[in-house]
């Protein structure tokens, strides 16, 4: 069986000397390492090449950069036609994508759509994009009996919600590479003041927050999280990696002033993904205060380095936590109901470290990409068997 994983967005994902987990790389090495040829599809507006990327340093998962026609973050390949139907399997990127429905039309029996989005007040352009698509597309995909793999709970229930029957859709999830999280110690030590200084941090608690600076992560609220708890006298640091539009990460800089909270906060705006290991061990807490998160890499990413982890109900949350005992997701009311729920988990070390486990646990036993990749095979081994009835 041959496998070709299809991103259908007009944004550049840069393989080469990679250190971020890209999902569609991750997946597809974790298949070929069952014995399965998969390669990868990404879109590019420069030259069009194949790379390859080495798995094991025994076999190959070849990218396919090629051209695409694209408006309002479609893409739709061209001049693929051969390349497609070398395979027996085409996984595509989200219902609502124009190339995905395009394809189950096209290649319908081989064609499997990995979604992950879900309806939240939040998403209003999204709203209205899925708004026209259903109307106008949608029954393709109800007629064709298309399979869908659900990123979440939240996700398949937004796909069922659209008619799509429920023995059409499997919740699996997202999984990480850890390869891509690992690098020597001294390549850490030696990166910059962002590590001196947590290196040297003598603070109760550090804080962490990982991801773009923007609305929909709501910055400003774990800023206020922050403030309750100097109001507090404890010794506290947050350290924030992210960048974002000038205009809210003024507000966010605007907000740490007011509160007087500069010596505080340690932030910068990247760091690779291979360096993040000893961030992510170094800090006890991961913050998302988000209002809507397709998944998070960053909740898998700091569950299986062991933070405790505390965000709202999202994608990522709603499949990777149980409440209270592998991490938390409350309700984004009041800044102090977090500190106050932060402090209760730091006075006593011993429940910390056993949350930290658990999530690691988690992580490890059912969210790396080499542990889901059989969940994924299911679904084409029966796509491929209804084909040839």
């Amino acid at each position: 069986m041959r496998i070709l994983l299809i991103r259908n967005y007009p944004s550049y994902m840069a393989v080469k000397n990679n250190t971020y987990n890209i999902q569609e790389i991750g997946l597809a090495k974790a298949l070929v390492r069952r014995g399965y040829q998969c390669d990868v599809v990404f879109w590019t507006d420069k030259e069009m090449e194949d790379v390859e990327v080495e798995v094991d340093k025994e076999q190959i998962v070849t990218v396919y950069y090629r051209k695409a026609f694209s408006v309002l973050k479609n893409a739709v390949y061209i001049g693929c036609k051969r390349l497609f139907e070398e395979y027996d399997i085409l996984q595509s990127s989200e219902y609502n994508q124009i190339g995905s429905w395009i394809l189950s039309m096209k290649y319908r029996g081989k064609v499997v759509v990995y979604h992950g989005p879900y309806y939240c007040e939040f998403n209003r352009r999204y709203n209205l994009m899925c708004k026209f698509f259903d109307l106008f597309f949608l029954r393709t995909y109800i007629r064709n009996n298309t399979k869908f793999i659900a990123k979440s709970k939240l996700a398949s229930d937004y796909l069922g919600s659209k008619g799509i029957k429920a023995e059409n859709i499997e919740i699996i999830g997202v999984g990480i590479d850890v390869e891509m999280l690992s690098v020597s110690r001294l390549s850490q030590r030696a990166i910059n003041d962002f590590m001196v200084r947590l290196d040297s941090d003598m603070s109760d608690i550090k804080l962490l927050y990982i991801g773009q600076i923007e609305r929909r992560r709501d910055i400003v609220f774990l800023i206020s999280v922050l403030n309750e708890l100097v109001k507090k006298h404890i010794s506290v640091h947050l350290y924030i990696i992210g960048s974002g539009k000038e205009e809210y990460v003024n507000l966010v800089k605007d907000k740490i002033l007011e509160y007087d909270l500069l010596s505080k906060i340690t932030w910068t705006t990247s760091m690779e993904q291979r360096y993040l290991s000893d961030v992510y061990e170094k800090t006890d807490f991961f913050i998302l205060p988000t209002e809507y998160e397709i998944f998070g890499m960053v909740l898998l990413e700091a569950m299986y380095y062991k933070n405790v982890v505390l965000t709202t109900k999202n994608g990522g949350s709603d499949t990777l936590i149980c409440n209270e005992k592998n991490g938390f997701v409350l309700e984004k009311s009041y800044p102090l109901v977090w500190a106050n729920k932060i402090l209760d988990v730091a006075k006593d070390r011993g429940r910390m470290e056993e949350i930290g486990r658990i999530a690691k646990s988690t992580i490890e036993e059912n969210y790396l990409w080499d542990k889901l990749a059989h969940r994924f095979l299911k679904i084409y081994e029966e796509i491929c068997v209804i084909d040839k009835m």
